[in-house]
This record gives C-alpha cells, structure tokens and sequence, in this order.
C-alpha cells in the first residue's frame, strides 16, 4: 500500500510540473508582435492564453494583446521545425507529422503553430491524405487570412482541394486566376484546370486546357513541361496518335525537368 501511495503522489507531482512547465512563458531574445497596422514589439518572454490573448513581457513589464489587437505573434523557432522539415525532404510523411504534434499544442497562438500547420498539409498532400491536408490548410487560413496571398499555401490547398474532390469549390478559384491573376498564375491555374476537367472524366476539355497553356502561356516556360507532358497523357488515354510526338516533345525541349523521365518511358 505504502508503494501504491508513494507512485500515486510521484504521478501527481510530475502532472502538476507539466501543467507549471506548459503555461511557463517562452523566453526568447526574439520574442515579439506585430500589431494589426504592421508595428512591431519586441519582448524577453512570450506567452498565449487559450482564447488568444498574449502576454509580452518587456522591459516596462508585462503587455497584454487581446486576439484582434495583433497580427502575429512569435517565440523563438522551435528545433521540431528544422528536423520535420528534414524528414520532409526525406518523404517521411508520417514522422513530420508526429514532430509537430507537440509544436501545435506548445506554441498555439505563438506564429510556430501556423508554420506547424502549414508543413502538416504538405506532408498530407504529399502521402495522398487530401482531407487531412485541407483541415490543416483551412485552419492556417482561418488563424492567419494573410497565408492566402503565399503561393506555397495557395497551390497547396487547391491540390488539398483536387485531391478532396472539391472541384466546385476549386473551379471557382481557378477561373477566376485565369481570368484575373497574374501570367505565372493564370498559367499554373489553366493547368490544374485541366486536371480538374480529366478527374470529372471529361478528357477532351482538360487536354484543350494543357494545349492552350502549351500555346497561350508559351512565355511562362516554368510550366511548358508540365502542360506538355499531360496534353501527352491525356491523348495516350484517347488513344490519340499524336500522343508519342507529345512526348518526344517533352523529352527533346525539356530534357532536364521531371517530367522528361516520365516521357522518355513512353517512347
């Protein structure tokens, strides 16, 4: 029994220092906020409470933002980031995403969650898990609206969307790029037009897509490869002729992108 009660209060203990430890401010030389009209404040000591607020410690003592008072608010960079970002690069999907679990919870409020979130939806989108990619996504963009405007996060979640089968939603955002958007992104949107069109089974309007990207965007020669590789898919799946001069084509003018190995297979 003496046993029992000594583990008994042991546990108890250790509770009461992860609760003490969890709600310790985040010392850092690089502790601060940025207001909503871009000033910035430096600190010594950060902390967020569970509604948002954040207590800045500085040299005057402690200031106190309310959620909607700030923009951001960051502590200093967690080492998780650095080692998810290596399994990343490494497509060990599954361990960036163990690695940030605790940077979510630890440093909520504290600019790392986002950076957690937004690293969780690539690593989603790259293993295939679409939904799970786009959860993470839509919460980066309801904690942090200024995200959209990163392209990363952007094309990120219109594949979270693709992969989803949110194509109504996707279309909406796509169209109105093409319409509106710039060169670069006119011509990115056009192509994921396109694999829009293919995934709802229509082969010949996703293939005009490519074929206008292919023509239309000629200029923009970061996605030539790309759209000339899927015209070439989309004709072999037509069983189109012209689908093997696609392809030669992706392997003579773009020998050094990915999609040339791809090709090159095909030939």
């Amino acid at each position: 029994m003496k046993t029992r009660n000594t583990t008994s209060s042991r546990i108890q203990w250790l509770c009461l220092i992860m609760t003490v430890l969890m709600a310790w401010p985040v010392l850092s030389d690089a502790a601060h906020v940025i207001l909503t009209d871009g000033r910035r404040i430096d600190g010594t000591a950060i902390r967020a409470r569970a509604n948002g607020d954040v207590i800045l410690t500085t040299e005057r003592g402690d200031l106190t933002f309310a959620r909607g008072q700030y923009r951001e608010a960051w502590a200093d960079r967690p080492a998780e980031l650095d080692q998810a970002r290596q399994h990343l690069q490494a497509r060990r999907y599954d361990q960036v995403i163990s690695t940030l679990e605790g940077v979510l919870t630890r440093y909520r409020h504290l600019g790392w969650d986002l950076e957690a979130l937004a690293m969780i939806g690539q690593a989603n989108n790259a293993k295939g898990d679409h939904a799970a990619a786009l959860s993470s996504f839509e919460r980066l963009f309801q904690n942090a609206p200024h995200r959209r405007e990163d392209p990363n996060m952007r094309w990120g979640y219109f594949e979270a969307l693709l992969g989803a089968e949110q194509l109504d939603r996707l279309e909406n955002y796509l169209n109105d790029i093409i319409s509106d958007g710039e060169r670069s992104e006119a011509a990115r949107a056009q192509i994921m037009r396109g694999d829009l069109k293919r995934q709802r089974g229509m082969a010949e309007a996703g293939l005009l897509d490519y074929l206008r990207t292919v023509v239309l965007f000629k200029a923009v020669t970061a996605v030539q490869p790309e759209a000339t590789f899927k015209a070439a898919q989309t004709l072999e799946e037509m069983r189109d002729q012209r689908a093997r001069d696609m392809y030669r084509k992706v392997v003579e003018q773009y020998g050094n992108s990915p999609y040339a190995q791809q090709a090159r297979g095909k030939l």
